[in-house]
């Protein structure tokens, strides 16, 4: 709670005492936003944003004069999906290009019900799925850092044979104008995203890129081109952004935090999700519709006030300790501890220890640190130290 300007407000009262009837709801509304205030169920940041090559890049996304730095095409992603109530779209380009968004609260995973729903560009016959993963904020600092794991989502296409995991496209810059983009993966093919006759723009290659080549990593979906007299994308079941109309029913475009799956695909369990990552899960052109991009509109929380379950942490509160003892941290009274991991306050990660109930403090300078304890059913536990 903001308190000095709660005290603010109570002063404004006392000093117009004649004009209290006039401003008394302004001022009940002001103290209603500091003491009651709601968090907001769209995204409330872009973090990063990384489009591969594609038809609409530096032309619709962004406009030629917001592609000339990142910093320009980071803020109009900002524009673009801050605020919009899920109305204007950003386009990622071909098979790997991404966004990562953040909220101004962590999305609970709500038992049993939809977590949150994806708003894309999709149409009947008119798909273009994403794929979308979940982090975790393990350290609280606002942004996902290298040692906070990315989870898949694992749609209804996550056990199809032709799905590849693993997927690494390279993309390399043209060095004439108008010219198609090439491209070379990790199983051996190569091929071109083109430049297809309307797209007016110098390059289709993200121009605020410096690198001559750029490298996408993630899982692919299988093409859904269908050629019936016309172009047809058929849409998969669920479980991907710019995949369904967006006022179909939940089950077709809504997730639930519970089909997050590891890096082996084994289902993990995560109480709240931080940050979601979305990327074109296709490498697909067709004809003169050009490559397949996963275009996104926004992402709604579905249940933005739920609250964490009280007995999770209370179950851990009463239970768990953490102990120090000559130089040493000890966790008691809490088994299948697979891993012991400490960090500063910025995320740096100073030492783990794997299969053990202690691990050593020597040499760590007197602050505030953070413990992550992960457990043999994936669940991670956050506690802070102070040395």
């Amino acid at each position: 709670m903001n308190y000095l300007l709660l005290a603010k407000v109570i002063q404004t009262l006392s000093k117009n005492k004649g004009r209290v009837r006039t401003q008394f709801l302004s001022i009940l509304l002001v103290i209603n936003i500091i003491v009651f205030g709601q968090n907001s169920p769209t995204i409330s940041k872009v973090i990063e944003y990384r489009p591969a090559p594609g038809q609409h890049i530096n032309r619709f996304f962004p406009p030629p004069e917001e592609s000339d730095t990142y910093d320009h095409a980071l803020a109009y992603a900002n524009r673009i999906l801050v605020g919009n109530n899920n109305q204007s779209i950003i386009g990622l380009g071909a098979f790997g290009g991404y966004i990562v968004v953040g909220f101004d609260h962590s999305i609970v995973n709500v038992k049993g019900e939809y977590d949150f729903k994806g708003y894309g560009n999709a149409f009947v016959n008119g798909s273009e799925p994403g794929v979308v993963m979940v982090c975790q904020d393990l350290n609280k600092n606002g942004k996902p850092d290298s040692n906070e794991t990315w989870y898949e989502l694992a749609g209804s296409e996550y056990h199809n044979n032709q799905t590849i995991k693993d997927y690494e496209i390279i993309y390399y810059r043209p060095n004439q104008i108008k010219q198609d983009v090439k491209w070379t993966d990790n199983q051996g093919n190569k091929g071109t995203i083109k430049h297809i006759e309307y797209a007016t723009q110098n390059h289709i290659y993200p121009n605020w890129i410096t690198e001559d080549k750029i490298t996408f990593k993630g899982t692919k979906l299988p093409n859904n081109l269908i050629k019936k007299g016309k172009i047809n994308l058929i849409a998969f079941k669920y479980g991907y952004i710019d995949n369904q109309p967006n006022n179909v029913s939940i089950d077709k475009n809504g997730f639930k935090i519970d089909w997050a799956v590891d890096k082996n695909g084994k289902t993990v369990q995560l109480d709240y999700i931080d940050f979601i990552r979305v990327h074109t899960g296709l490498l697909q052109e067709a004809g003169s519709l050009g490559e397949t991009s996963t275009e996104l509109r926004g992402i709604e929380d579905l249940h933005p006030q739920a609250q964490l379950s009280a007995n999770i942490d209370e179950h851990f509160t009463q239970k768990l300790q953490l102990s120090i003892n000559h130089k040493k941290l000890t966790i008691s009274n809490i088994k299948n501890v697979v891993e012991i991991v400490l960090l500063d306050l910025t995320g740096k990660k100073y030492r783990s220890i794997k299969n053990q109930n202690s691990i050593s403090l020597d040499n760590m300078e007197n602050g505030i640190y953070i413990v992550h304890l992960k457990l043999s059913n994936n669940q991670i536990i956050t506690k802070k130290i102070i040395l």
